[in-house]
């Protein structure tokens, strides 16, 4: 009897694509997020969450430049120093500023060296998840309160 009274007012928007947010061009919405991280999130009326992201990849960032991390190479002899790089370049705008700055030499005589280059790689991958969470809000395949729309 339970499964006779699934189909409730709760459950009316199952399956269905979650509402746009009003004017979103996904494509413009993704590349403001790869330019500042979370820029993504304040286009489409985020502001908070794209603060938060902002605040959180940067700090990673930031402490990985502190900490003596490198900008690896896109070597393609070496898969996993070219893997490294990638996931760096995920940054975007903080990325080319800091090349641009001319940081993340590296130091690997420092005792943190390690750690700062894992802190880059991360706040390049977050990024990167970042911009897709922004990708799936733009095109309605989550709903901006979080919740999944299939």
């Amino acid at each position: 009897m339970a499964k006779a009274q699934r189909g409730g007012a709760g459950n009316d928007t199952v399956g269905r694509p979650a509402p746009t947010p009003e004017g979103a061009n996904p494509a413009l919405t993704c590349a403001a997020g790869v330019l500042l991280p979370g820029l993504g999130h304040v286009l489409l009326g985020r502001v908070g969450t794209g603060v938060v992201f902002l605040a959180s990849i940067g700090l990673l960032f930031g402490f990985g430049i502190a900490m003596h991390g490198e900008f690896f190479a896109l070597d393609t002899a070496a898969p996993l120093t070219l893997l490294a790089g990638l996931a760096e370049m995920g940054a975007g705008g903080l990325y080319l500023g800091a090349r641009a700055l001319g940081l993340g030499a590296g130091d690997p005589a420092a005792p943190t060296y390690e750690y700062g280059y894992a802190f880059l790689i991360v706040a390049g991958l977050l990024n990167l998840l970042v911009v897709l969470d922004a990708w799936d809000i733009a095109t309605g395949a989550k709903s901006p309160d979080g919740a999944s729309a299939a």
